[in-house]
């Protein structure tokens, strides 16, 4: 469904208002969740149209000849060390939003709004978001100019595509990598280790975006031939994890654990604040952004689906310079998508072609492209049809976050959803 975004169609609208009221009565009619969910603020179709408008005609806006990317959260006025509150709200408007946006890293720090007693929006203060930090928070992040994504209880929900307003639907991208990530386990039973590879993935794919020089990851399966796609020798070859060294235990799948132990694991964190369950997701997401951060470098970066990098700067080559895809299957993870054909010669740039090529010479890898841009392009071969299967602007499905968004992961990996 889409509708246009300069006028904030009111049926768009609704929906949205709809669906973000929808969410909340799941959650808290469920008795273990009510205490995270109750205290969600609820927000009218005007306010939410207004505080939408203002964050995509500001996404326009640059300063100082520099593009701004910034996030807005609505969160209750309220003291902490990572808070700094204002001694008297701002007006919410584009201005003030990019120049606060200046001085704010949009992936770590939110610009912290809540209506007056009048219902207008002000800007109370700034938030620098803790790295195991899980919320329930309405979230607005700008991505770029005129795309705004819409995210509520850690689910990317709706978004702005420059004119164009659209539902968020991360189905086609998990239903390339989940089976992927699956096809690497012994079981076929629910294993938590196939819930962490699907998290640390879409950290790194976020950390790619955050450097914002462009790169390619290529994730394969240990075993795999994966050399024969590479072209010798390789400057930045090796082996590492990158993981503090007490976390390493996690590398090995824990048999014992099931679907509801690490959902309990997940209140946990968010309610008691469990120290030794934050350190350790801490680890685990500062382990994402230094491989993230490699793939700056001019290559491609290899791992295998537990983290481990093989090498980096490396430079991808067909294995049979006659075989390659002539068309792909290119889809974007908005409801309704069910993609469209289209010439392998129009997916891109050079980083497009190699990490195409790649994922079609290895069956069972995963390729993935962070744009200078922030756009992300995801790609892997179906195993059935041996058709090359494109996401593109995956980003709009890689903010995951909090509860919500633990959920909906771990329910890929479940007959049914929690």
């Amino acid at each position: 469904m889409n509708h246009s975004a300069f006028q904030l169609n009111s049926e768009f609208l609704n929906e949205l208002h709809e669906r973000i009221n929808a969410l909340r009565d799941q959650y808290t009619n469920d008795k273990g969740l009510t205490s995270l969910f109750a205290n969600s603020p609820l927000i009218l179709p005007d306010q939410l149209a207004s505080v939408i408008n203002i964050a995509y005609w500001a996404s326009h806006t640059s300063e100082e000849k520099h593009q701004i990317k910034f996030s807005l959260v609505l969160r209750n006025c309220e003291q902490s060390s990572n808070i700094f509150r204002f001694d008297k709200s701002i007006p919410l408007n584009s201005k003030n939003l990019v120049k606060l946006g200046s001085a704010l890293e949009s992936s770590v720090s939110d610009i912290c709004i809540w209506p007056d007693k009048h219902g207008q929006f002000k800007i109370w203060g700034l938030r620098m978001r803790l790295t195991h930090n899980l919320t329930t928070d309405l979230w607005i992040q700008v991505l770029g100019p005129g795309n705004v994504l819409i995210i509520c209880y850690g689910r990317s929900i709706a978004a702005l595509i420059r004119n164009q307003a659209i539902f968020v639907d991360p189905t086609n991208l998990f239903g390339i990598i989940v089976p992927k990530i699956c096809s690497t386990c012994k079981t076929h039973t629910f294993d938590p280790i196939q819930y962490l590879r699907l998290n640390t993935l879409l950290y790194i794919a976020q950390a790619m975006r955050a450097h914002e020089r462009g790169g390619i990851l290529l994730v394969i399966p240990e075993g795999s031939e994966w050399g024969k796609s590479i072209a010798q020798p390789v400057n930045y070859t090796g082996e590492a994890n990158f993981l503090d060294p007490e976390a390493t235990s996690l590398q090995q799948p824990t048999l014992t654990i099931t679907a509801n132990d690490l959902f309990s694991l997940f209140q946990e964190i968010a309610i008691s604040r469990n120290k030794d369950l934050m350190k350790t997701r801490m680890q685990l997401i500062d382990q994402c952004n230094r491989i993230g951060r490699l793939t700056a470098v001019d290559g491609a970066l290899v791992m295998n689906f537990d983290r481990c990098v093989h090498c980096f700067g490396a430079t991808i080559q067909p294995i049979n310079r006659r075989s390659g895809p002539i068309e792909v299957r290119a889809m974007k993870p908005v409801e309704g998508d069910t993609g469209t054909e289209i010439m392998f010669g129009d997916l891109g740039g050079t980083r497009h072609y190699a990490a195409a090529q790649f994922a079609y010479d290895q069956p069972d890898s995963i390729a993935i492209v962070a744009s200078q841009d922030g756009h992300v392009t995801v790609f892997s071969k179906d195993a059935s049809t041996g058709e090359l299967l494109v996401i593109q602007q995956a980003e709009l499905a890689l903010m995951y976050e909090g509860i919500g968004g633990a959920m909906w992961n771990l329910s890929q990996f479940l007959d049914k959803e929690i």
